[in-house]
């Protein structure tokens, strides 16, 4: 059973929202593991609300496959799998090249230096010891770039492919631990700091692309996320 404390302090405006980042959060950070089964009634105590707004947000993730609801109407938690990854870095990757093309002359000032300035806090904590910061702020970087996206429509499916990639923080964690993996991430990193300093679209598409194919062409990030995920 969940402690009250657990649940989101900001209330969105519907209950089932509310459920529905509650579920949505706790499966990407790992406090709901994969084919653990969603016990319904005791997130609606949780809330203190009826079953069906817990139903409806678990309708929706499994709408968008967080979520595996089958013939009796049990609701588990999706499996992952390298499988998956390996599809989402695939998807991401050309998202992220289109993306970063058309930031590319559209980027403020502003926001080009602020992405300078995480770029030179990530070198800082770029060493094993530091991942998940790394991490975190590595996703930060390409969130600053997509704010520059002029289609919305192409910011919002970056946003949907990219929370499928949280699901494998604890995987990617792992992988990046591996020899040469954060260096290679982070030479990426300061090309496409250069390549948007100086408005190169081309440059920025192929590197874009490239940086997410090549970690899984690294023989030790590829190696340490299948260790993690196992199949």
């Amino acid at each position: 059973m969940h402690n009250k404390n657990s649940f989101p302090s900001s209330i969105p405006k519907t209950i089932s929202q509310s459920i529905y980042n509650y579920i949505k959060d706790s499966i990407i950070n790992n406090k709901f593991k994969a084919n653990q089964k969603i016990n319904e009634k005791e997130i609606a105590q949780l809330f203190d609300v009826s079953t069906t707004p817990v139903r409806e947000a678990v309708l929706r993730l499994g709408a968008e496959g967080f979520v595996t609801i089958n013939s009796h109407r049990e609701s588990v938690i999706k499996e992952v799998s390298y499988k998956e990854l390996k599809n989402i870095f695939q998807v991401l990757g050309t998202l992220d090249s289109l993306a970063t093309g058309l930031a590319a002359g559209n980027i403020s000032p502003e926001n080009l230096k602020k992405i300078e300035e995480m770029t030179d806090e990530m070198e800082r904590y770029c060493s094993i010891d530091y991942v998940e910061k790394y991490m975190a702020i590595n996703l930060d970087i390409h969130n600053k770039i997509w704010e520059s996206v002029p289609n919305k429509f192409l910011q919002t499916t970056l946003h949907y492919v990219n929370n499928h990639m949280l699901r494998y923080n604890y995987a990617r964690f792992h992988a990046y631990r591996k020899h040469g993996a954060l260096e290679r991430s982070m030479a990426d990193h300061k090309e496409i700091l250069k390549d948007l300093k100086n408005k190169d679209k081309t440059k920025l598409e192929n590197l874009m692309l490239k940086h997410w194919i090549s970690l899984l062409e690294l023989p030790t990030f590829n190696d340490g996320l299948k260790e993690y995920l196992k199949k």
